[in-house]
């Protein structure tokens, strides 16, 4: 399995609610959908060093608390790298992937218009759980359900920062 992107949930706190900046993506995958900040590995990139720049580069924000949370897979085929992060204050630029919006963690549980897994696996992103792998199942591009793993060895956090 091979995977290439990553992902992260940049979260909030407003009037004691918690909020995550979501995407609405103009371009594919998830045209038309929220989706959290992320985007491709490139070349000569460690998971980590393009998450930041993903972040960097879609949002203009410098996060806090960088945090692994494991992998997000699709049919065994293909992943990505998930992570959670804290905002620093600062203020969003524009971006050439869609509109940046902070969104109540409840309307992400709930909305239609959200990436169809993500419902599936935020809760835990956003907690203090241990990483692990959320292997999602689509079938004709409809997702269908999700099963928890311990995560493989070449996800394991110590393997992806050397």
């Amino acid at each position: 399995m091979e995977i290439i992107y990553t992902i992260c949930f940049i979260t909030r706190k407003t009037n004691n609610k918690a909020e995550v900046l979501m995407l609405f993506r103009k371009k594919d995958p998830n045209r038309g959908k929220w989706n959290g900040i992320g985007g491709k590995i490139e070349e000569g990139e460690t998971v980590r060093e393009s998450m930041e720049r993903e972040i960097f580069e879609e949002t203009g924000l410098k996060v806090k608390r960088l945090t692994y949370r494991g992998i997000v897979t699709w049919n065994e085929t293909g992943g990505m790298y998930v992570y959670r992060a804290e905002d620093t204050g600062g203020s969003l630029g524009p971006c050439d992937e869609g509109e940046l919006a902070w969104k109540p963690y409840q309307w992400i549980m709930e909305a239609a218009e959200v990436v169809s897994n993500i419902k599936h696996y935020l809760s835990e992103v956003l907690d203090a759980s241990p990483p692990q792998e959320f292997a999602c199942i689509y079938e004709k591009d409809h997702f269908v359900s999700m099963k928890k793993k311990e995560l493989p060895p070449f996800a394991k956090e110590s393997v992806l920062t050397n």
